[in-house]
């Protein structure tokens, strides 16, 4: 299994999908749309090693904040990185609130299409993960959270360590980068599972 989870920013792949990066960390990589500057790929490779990725993350470096004006050359760069990944389950973000968030989940649909161009990586599972950070959605979708990712205690504190390197990013008082474990905790105990990630999925071709 070839995991590939695409991130619009460094610490997206953390919040959305860490307790999948630790418990599949061989399996998994990492594909980060836009360029935050040297602070915060710093705190993306501590991030990582916590998460205990076996390979640094691709980042193709667009420009923070403006993912929705460069739709054509993102779509052409994930293209690029399905045909060379080849991954088996491609991971994208859940279209709420922010911009770049649903261009990624946007340029991210398209890659993932069925093409009729020679060398086109078509996914057998593409599915989308959840940013706790946003709680209100301007997207309308009929995507539904009907895919959970079992969890140890372990993986779930690796996450939490992975988040918490993001410190430049961490308001103060109460926000979901402070609060992994206790998520994981109600996800999953709803689901008789002592912790657990969301996703939804769109699709998936069993063998």
């Amino acid at each position: 299994m070839r995991r590939l989870v695409i991130a619009p920013h460094m610490d997206d792949e953390s919040l959305g999908c860490g307790g999948l990066i630790a418990k599949h960390r061989g399996e998994c990589a990492v594909v980060v749309l836009t360029d935050s500057g040297p602070q915060r790929a710093a705190e993306h490779q501590a991030a990582l090693a916590e998460l205990g990725l076996a390979e640094p993350s691709l980042a193709l470096g667009f420009p923070d904040g403006d993912l929705p004006g460069q739709m054509r050359a993102l779509v052409a760069a994930l293209d690029e990185v399905l045909a060379e990944q080849r991954p088996d389950e491609v991971y994208l973000p859940f279209p709420s609130l922010h911009q770049d968030h649903i261009a990624a989940y946007e340029a991210g649909m398209r890659a993932c299409r069925l093409s009729m161009s020679e060398g086109h990586w078509f996914p057998p599972g593409v599915l989308v993960y959840d940013i706790a950070a946003y709680d209100v959605n301007l997207y309308q979708s009929d995507l539904r959270w009907n895919v959970f990712e079992t969890l140890t205690e372990q993986q779930v504190r690796a996450k939490a360590a992975a988040c918490a390197a993001y410190g430049s990013e961490i308001p103060d008082g109460a926000h979901p980068m402070r609060s992994i474990v206790e998520m994981a905790a109600a996800i999953g105990t709803v689901r008789k599972v002592a912790y657990a990630e969301q996703y939804a999925l769109v699709r998936s071709l069993r063998p």
